[in-house]
């Protein structure tokens, strides 16, 4: 919304390309400390400078140390170039993105990166078929967190206003649902533990009102959350 997110090509119809928050090299070197003490990252990079910056720096890390397990991540990757998309996959790097920003200011977002840039925005189908993790989350408070609201923008790829954002990189509803319960398990390390309806994994699970597979892509974010269980406990309010 301000125009910082750190770019390749300015914005459109400006001359600026927004800003890092440090130097690269003073990022690099923080990323490549986390990474040989043994923690997993969880970068943030909105822009597609700010992808290259963190995308060579786990290269570099992964090239002093390899760590193929880490499961280090893109926290946003909301403006990521297609030949970025092999890279993402080659290093085992997930992207963990936010619907609802598009749902919510894509309006806003697709003016100001043009034509050619808008559909790489909040990718779902170009991770994908890369083979990459796609993760989805809120950054709540900035959008709200209900997940069915982001899963039906993950399928429609429509703002508010009903603009299509990228229509080629909508996903199925099976595929949104996964972002959200195997994805981001996989992504925090939980997968032995949550993510699936598994025998000694914990039930955290919600009951629905209806089938998010059943109803038009357009009532998803409407369906009714009727219970939330957590560890096999239905939660109260």
């Amino acid at each position: 919304m301000a125009r910082t997110a750190a770019l390749t090509a300015p914005y459109h119809g400006m001359d600026h390309t927004g800003q890092l928050q440090d130097a690269p090299e003073a990022l690099t070197d923080t990323i490549v400390a986390g990474h040989l003490a043994g923690w997993q990252l969880a970068v943030h990079a909105i822009g597609d400078r700010a992808a290259d910056v963190a995308l060579d720096a786990l290269e570099r890390a992964q090239r002093a140390h390899p760590r193929p397990a880490a499961r280090h991540r893109i926290e946003h990757a909301g403006l990521i170039r297609p030949d970025q998309l092999a890279r993402f996959a080659r290093l085992g790097v997930s992207a963990v993105v936010q619907p609802n920003f598009l749902r919510y200011f894509g309006d806003d977002y697709a003016a100001i990166m043009g034509e050619e840039r808008a559909p790489w925005l909040y990718r779902g189908r170009g991770f994908l078929d890369h083979g990459v993790t796609l993760v989805g989350s809120s950054d709540r408070p900035v959008t709200d967190g209900a997940p069915l609201r982001a899963i039906q923008f993950m399928v429609e790829r429509a703002s508010e206003s009903g603009q299509s954002i990228g229509p080629d990189e909508g996903i199925t509803v099976d595929e949104a649902l996964r972002a959200y319960t195997v994805g981001g398990a996989f992504a925090c390390h939980w997968d032995a533990s949550a993510g699936t309806l598994t025998p000694g994994k914990r039930a955290d699970l919600v009951v629905l009102g209806d089938d998010p597979r059943g109803v038009s892509t357009s009532r998803i974010g409407d369906i009714e959350v009727v219970t939330t269980y957590v560890d096999g406990r239905a939660a109260t309010s």
